[in-house]
C-alpha cells in the first residue's frame, strides 16, 4: 500500500530536495506527481531511479491525492492550498503563508509533532522552513 503524493514546485531546489528525501527514505508512494507552472510542463525531475515529467498545476485534479507537498512560495500557496485541501488532500506547506493562521498547525515534528492533529480545519499543515 502506498500514498498518492503531489509535489507543487517540483522543479525548484526545495521541490527537488523533497523528491530526493522521499526516495531516500523509501516513503510508501503508489503514485507521484510533479507539478509546476505552465512554463515547466514537461520538465523532467528525478525520483530515485525514475524520471517524472512535470504537469501543470492549473489543470491538475487533486481529488484522489493523499498528500500535497507545497514548495512554490506564499502567493501560490495562498491561492492553491485551500483549494487542494478542500478536495481532500492534506497539504504540507513550506512557505510562510500559513504560519500565523489559527486554523493551521505550525509543526516542527521534533518539538510539537502532536500539533499535527489540528490540520483538519483546512487540511493544511505549516512548517517553519528557515
Amino acid at each position: 500500500m502506498g500514498y498518492k503524493v503531489a509535489i507543487v514546485g517540483a522543479t525548484g531546489n526545495v521541490g527537488r530536495e523533497m523528491l530526493n528525501v522521499l526516495a531516500e527514505r523509501k516513503f510508501p508512494i503508489s503514485e507521484l506527481y510533479a507539478l509546476a507552472s505552465r512554463r515547466s510542463i514537461g520538465t523532467e525531475v528525478s525520483f530515485g531511479d525514475s524520471v517524472i515529467k512535470c504537469r501543470d498545476l492549473e489543470t491538475f485534479d487533486f481529488s484522489d491525492i493523499d498528500f500535497c507537498l507545497m514548495s512554490a512560495g506564499s502567493t501560490v500557496s495562498k491561492e492553491w492550498s485551500p483549494r487542494i485541501g478542500a478536495q481532500g488532500a492534506i497539504v504540507i506547506d513550506n512557505s510562510s503563508c500559513w504560519r500565523y493562521d489559527q486554523d493551521v498547525p505550525l509543526v516542527v515534528p521534533e518539538v510539537n509533532g502532536d500539533a499535527v492533529r489540528g490540520f483538519a480545519k483546512k487540511n493544511i499543515i505549516a512548517n517553519p522552513n528557515c
